[in-house]
């Protein structure tokens, strides 16, 4: 599980939707959220976001794949 948090800048181009292999962001009232027990913090949706409006804590990641 990763923490991963969209800022206020989301178009919601649709662009990280596409990108997400294991399809962990997903369309609900308007905005994007992420099934967190889907992302594995793998940062392909941060890379292909066009306004930088993704963020992912990969040390929450990290310290979650030590912990478990």
């Amino acid at each position: 599980m990763a923490d991963l948090s969209f800022t206020g800048a989301c178009t919601g181009c649709g662009a990280c939707l596409l990108t997400c292999p294991t399809h962990a962001i997903r369309p609900s009232g308007g905005r994007l959220h992420v099934r967190e027990e889907r992302c594995t913090g793998c940062g392909e949706c941060v890379e292909i976001c066009p306004v930088d409006a993704i963020r992912l804590d990969r040390d929450h990641h990290n310290h979650n794949e030590e912990a478990g």
